[in-house]
């Protein structure tokens, strides 16, 4: 009977206490999400930038910025869906009408993110009809609430709408903007061919085509400045490719763009800024806010702001409205002023605002750009890091985790497993000229083909079965590249070059500590990254069921040996043969785990066998290496290079870049001018002030 009393005051308890929590929600429930929306946006802001600017952690930093992006729009959403469905009687302040609009502003999102993925421009529709729907629920709200509000609070909040409906206006304009259709009207919306290909006479055809730094030179543009102007024009050319349109370029135009007389350093600072540039067209509001008419709308948003807060400052004392909404109003006023402001310097810092401020002939204007580069000129040095995952490494690690059986259950891709493997290494000087002069030399044997087509695809599809037959003619390593499909090639080598590291490095042996060495471990590590987390940017082929199998043969192997070097000495000692006897009859694997070994034996037995030293046999893998490094660039779509932007640095786009400049792309065509218009002594133009003449070469 005790029990039952108990139970029963202890029920009672407990309806009371989530009445008194309901009561209190209803009448905070408006006051904590309207604060809430402005807190997302603020932390928005900040985490969006970290994204960009680096890989590193990204997967942490990605996470949070997509829950926040969509828990930004969801609160928005919901705060105002909640105050469309109270009542006069339901209202707790008189203040609610102002704070209406803010909503509003806050679904126009930060400047800095419109779209997390490229999928979202695509999308523009739905947001064109979310805002046409939230402005109407907005307004509803205002006329609701218009009678219980003094008229001047009432009318104060009319610029705030205005402001609201310009931010969200514009998010919708940005999306619409960067989506595939319109971006490829605005590169096919250009002359006709018979206007770009009229035939010159008298003076016109002694005209000589003007390089790059001599139009900049004669434009007055200084030369602190000439990098950002030399990579948008550069952008501007190669932005079309990233659309996977093809380019076409007369043979005689084809030294505009090559990096040939740039240093490494120059070379991969170019490309980090031509892809700033694309960053901010396909994910930012950076384009329209520094175009004319977003400056002017800017000035219409920060003058309303301002003004709201002086009007507001001056008549909310006189209505004795409560203490904590009044905190709220001005904590919403400010907030949006200084989300305002702030994008406005991340704008007016960035690549494209200084470009547009070393634009204008007002000297004020040159000098505020020649400040800025001064202060942010660290901001834009080129790639810094790259990610590295070893196989190896992997499965003993899978072999030695706790709780595997459950995250089997949970991750069945093993992505926290993959990722928690994954580390981070500097790209060095060496590694950039190593991939500078490789493809330099690459461009000069393209050229000496007189930019022969089929010359550049066998000079893109080498995957370095070349660098075999120079160092070694014997075809008993060839299988491993030319017989089998790229992903199954580079398994294998990554294999090889793992093993054959982990027992060069602890003996000390001459060339282990040498650049070629720490260039093929980088390389391999870095490749297989791109295996495990990014897939979609190699070329296809049967990459899941593949890694799955080799994975599941080396920890078949490893048993619960944890003993790295006896295990990797035993490697050594294993080759295909042994498969039969350490596989389960009837299993028809797609695992290469055997293959490597292989490899690394071979490899080990080469220095011996043709009197090398251990440093010409890194230079060979380090060459090998890179050689797949540039076949993945070409092979990976440039829709998928544009993806990965969003999640920070990645080499393997900047590679590819590279690549374009040099003309090594199968996007990139060099054609002979027409054999009819050659006949009447027509030479091609260059237009370095309409660069979309050019469009009249896309295929």
């Amino acid at each position: 009977m005790l029990l039952i009393i108990a139970c029963a005051i202890f029920f009672t308890e407990v309806k009371d206490a989530i009445f008194a929590m309901k009561s209190l929600w209803i009448k905070w429930q408006i006051r904590a999400m309207v604060v809430a929306s402005l807190c997302v946006q603020l932390l928005l802001v900040n985490l969006v930038n970290q994204r960009r600017c680096s890989r590193k952690r990204s997967v942490y930093t990605a996470t949070i910025v997509w829950l926040m992006y969509l828990f930004a729009d969801w609160l928005a959403t919901v705060s105002l869906s909640s105050l469309f469905k109270n009542s006069k009687e339901q209202l707790t302040s008189p203040l609610v009408v102002f704070w209406a609009p803010f909503l509003l502003l806050h679904l126009g999102g930060p400047d800095t993110i419109t779209a997390y993925s490229l999928s979202e421009n695509e999308l523009w529709p739905r947001h064109f009809f979310g805002l046409c729907f939230q402005i109407g629920v907005a307004l509803y709200v205002y006329v609701k609430f218009w009678t219980i509000n003094t008229t001047t609070l009432t009318y104060l909040a009319i610029p705030i709408f205005i402001v609201g409906i310009i931010k969200y206006g514009e998010r919708v304009w940005v999306l619409f903007s960067a989506s595939d259709a319109k971006l490829r009207k605005s590169v096919f919306t250009t002359p006709t061919k018979s206007e770009l290909e009229h035939v010159p006479s008298g003076a016109d055809q002694q005209r000589v085509v003007v390089q790059i730094d001599d139009y900049l030179q004669d434009k007055g543009i200084h030369r602190k400045y000439r990098h950002l102007h030399r990579a948008y024009l550069s952008y501007t050319m190669f932005r079309p490719l990233f659309l996977d349109l093809k380019l076409r370029i007369y043979k005689q135009l084809s030294d505009l763009f090559t990096l040939e007389h740039m240093t490494m350093g120059e070379a991969f600072k170019l490309v980090e800024i031509e892809l700033g540039f694309l960053y901010d067209l396909l994910y930012t509001k950076i384009p329209i806010v520094l175009s004319r008419i977003g400056v002017i709308l800017r000035s219409i948003c920060l003058s309303f702001l301002f003004s709201i807060l002086i009007a507001f400052s001056i008549i909310v004392g006189n209505h004795g409205y409560p203490k904590v909404d009044i905190a709220i109003s001005y904590l919403l006023l400010v907030g949006a002023i200084f989300l305002e402001i702030y994008s406005t310097v991340l704008h007016v810092s960035s690549d494209r605002g200084i470009l547009r401020l070393t634009c204008q002939d007002n000297k004020l204007f040159k000098a505020i750009g020649s400040s800025l580069i001064s202060v942010t000129k660290t901001n834009r040095s080129e790639i810094q890091s790259m990610a590295q995952n070893s196989l190896i490494d992997y499965c003993l690690q899978a072999k030695s985790t706790k709780f595997a059986l459950v995250r089997s259950i949970f991750d069945t891709e093993d992505f926290v497993g993959k990722y928690g493997n994954t580390s981070w290494k500097d790209v060095k000087d060496d590694l950039k000229k190593f991939i500078y002069d490789h493809l330099l030399e690459k461009w000069k044997k393209y050229k000496q083909s007189n930019f022969d087509y089929e010359c550049l695809i066998q000079l893109l599809n080498e995957r370095g079965h070349n660098v075999l037959l120079e160092k070694h003619p014997e075809e008993d390593l060839g299988w491993s590249i030319c017989d089998v499909e790229f992903t199954q090639s580079l398994l294998i080598w990554h294999i090889a070059t793992d093993l054959v590291f982990r027992v060069d490095h602890p003996r000390g042996l001459v060339g282990t500590f040498g650049p070629y060495c720490k260039i093929s471990k980088l390389l391999s590590d870095y490749m297989m990254y791109l295996l495990f987390m990014s897939p979609t940017t190699l070329p296809q082929g049967i990459i899941k069921v593949r890694l799955q199998d080799t994975c599941a043969e080396a920890m078949s192997f490893f048993h619960g040996e944890l003993d790295h070097q006896k295990i990797v000495e035993t490697l050594f000692r294993i080759g295909t043969e042994n498969r039969a006897v350490l596989t389960p009859m009837g299993t028809q694997t797609k695992s290469v785990f055997f293959e490597g070994c292989q490899i690394a034996g071979r490899l080990q037995e080469l220095v011996l066998t043709h009197h090398w030293d251990h440093e010409e046999k890194w230079e060979m893998i380090a060459r090998i290496w890179l050689e797949m490094l540039t076949h993945a660039a070409s092979e990976c779509t440039w829709k998928e290079h544009a993806k990965q932007l969003k999640q920070g640095e990645e080499l393997l786009t900047r590679v590819a870049l590279l690549m374009a400049h040099f003309g090594l792309s199968k996007k990139i065509q060099m054609v002979d001018i027409p054999h009819e218009l050659a006949a009447e002594g027509y030479q091609p133009e260059w237009d370095w002030d309409n660069l979309d003449r050019l469009a009249y070469y896309l295929v």
